[in-house]
């Protein structure tokens, strides 16, 4: 018998290129549509279209053995030679997570090769102990070209596009999964009161996880068929090039205005759609006092560095509004400072946010996997992100290349040394963690919401070989 299912995306994806998506809604796609490498999210690692890894050179080079059960939607094999072109693919897009690593400076080499059919070789610029949470990322997954039977372009994934128009994209299931609907339809829906609505009426079988506002919140409570998880998406108060020196200059008087602004009081003020956070280090902005036991003098302090009204600027969706307005009164009430906000379209938001052109702002951010390394190692003088704010500091250089190198299993004290150092220069104060929550029908509860914040069909995958090392 077949079935379907209908979900809700409050934006369809800006482009189709899946194998390198640029927002939310693409990288659900790409999620469902390629078949990554590895698959962290899996409790078994299982799901990916490899096996096996091994590193040479201290970990500057690593090979990586696929399954060779694994084929396209048209029928081919997924071979190395896939992977290679992927990988180009995203080399040639300069995608960041790649040219970051990928070792692409003259006479290094090819940074990636088919070894054989079924092994395929990275070489990186510098030792990476974490590589199969690297490639992790669609941007290594196997790339091709071609048409399949049913006119849709090829798929190494569990699903296969086979309709993509101006209010919806629906996706196929392939004959190789095992589990999640024949068809998964995700319909355009713009607003969450729209798409509360179609659910109610039976149109929708789920909604987009990250779509609900306070006001959906408060109205589903209790909803039987509501379900909410924590996700690794991060909101953090950024300072820009207006904000005040001071604060810019200053590690202590940030950590003041990290310490008058409770994160207990934003879940409240959400209804817990987000949820209290800070970096995963000893302390997240150094030594500095717990919330709501800021010193007097330092409050003072803080007061002092602010000559002109505050203010935040933050992305029109929800639930950004309501955590804004809560810092907003923190801040006014805390340091006696006037404080205002502004909306930014999304386009204004990212045209802001890349040029620091703004006092503060209330940010998102999301790792590309699940590794410290993802949030942080841009920040090296070498990376995008220190380029744009013109950081180049070598103690965090340093820091960071012996926390990358460091086998995942020793190396949180490690990175916890980065966080201090990144804490102790950026002009950025984390406040939370976003939670996720959607409405999911009787005949979807399968679906789950992985630590991304996408979602994913539980197939029946592959299973994971020993690692006897790859020739």
């Amino acid at each position: 018998m077949s079935t379907a299912a209908r979900i809700s995306l409050d934006a369809l994806p800006l482009v189709r290129e899946l194998h390198v998506p640029v927002d939310y809604s693409g990288r659900l796609i790409a999620e469902l549509v390629t078949r990554r490498l590895f698959c962290p999210e899996t409790a078994d690692g299982s799901g990916g279209c490899a096996v096996a890894a091994e590193c040479f050179d201290d970990g500057r080079r690593w090979r990586v053995q696929l399954d060779g059960r694994h084929h396209w939607s048209d029928g081919r094999p997924v071979l190395a030679r896939a992977v290679v072109a992927g990988t180009e693919r995203s080399l040639a897009s300069r995608s960041n997570g790649v040219s970051l690593f990928l070792a692409t400076e003259a006479g290094a080499g090819a940074a990636v090769r088919a070894v054989r059919e079924d092994v395929v070789e990275f070489r990186f610029r510098r030792p990476v102990g974490f590589a199969p949470a690297l490639l992790s990322l669609p941007a290594f997954a196997p790339y091709a070209t071609g048409i399949g039977a049913d006119g849709a372009a090829v798929s190494a994934g569990d699903y296969a596009v086979g309709e993509w128009a101006a209010d919806r994209v629906v996706l196929r299931r392939q004959d190789s999964a095992t589990t999640g609907p024949d068809e998964l339809r995700f319909l355009h829906v713009p607003t969450a009161a729209e798409a509360v609505a179609r659910y109610a009426a039976g149109e929708l079988e789920a909604t987009s996880p990250t779509g609900f506002g306070v006001a959906q919140i408060d109205a589903l409570a209790g909803h039987p068929d509501l379900v909410g998880k924590p996700i690794d998406i991060f909101g953090s108060l950024d300072l820009g090039r207006r904000a005040p020196g001071g604060w810019l200059a200053s590690a202590a008087l940030r950590r003041t205005v990290s310490g008058v602004l409770e994160r207990a009081v934003l879940e409240k003020h959400t209804r817990g759609l987000v949820l209290p956070w800070r970096w995963p280090g000893p302390d997240a902005l150094g030594a500095g006092a717990p919330e709501g036991q800021v010193r007097g003098a330092d409050r003072d302090a803080a007061r002092r560095a602010v000559s002109e009204p505050l203010d935040i600027a933050f992305a029109d969706f929800d639930p950004n509004a309501e955590v804004v307005d809560a810092v907003a009164d923190m801040l006014r009430r805390e340091l006696g400072v006037e404080v205002r906000t502004t909306r930014l379209s999304f386009d204004e938001y990212v045209r802001a946010s890349m040029r620091m052109d703004f006092c503060l702002l209330y940010s998102l951010t999301t790792p590309g996997y699940p590794h410290p390394a993802a949030s942080l190692s841009d920040w090296r003088s070498s990376g995008r992100a220190a380029s744009r704010l013109g950081l180049a500091d070598p103690e965090l250089d340093t820091r960071l290349d012996a926390s990358e190198a460091a086998p995942d299993v020793a190396s949180a004290p490690l990175w916890e040394r980065v966080v201090d150092r990144w804490c102790e220069l950026l002009p950025k104060i984390p406040l939370v963690r976003v939670q996720a929550w959607l409405l999911r029908g009787s005949g979807l509860r399968a679906l789950e919401v992985t630590t991304s914040g996408l979602m994913r069909f539980p197939t029946a995958g592959v299973d994971v070989k020993e690692n006897n090392g790859v020739r």
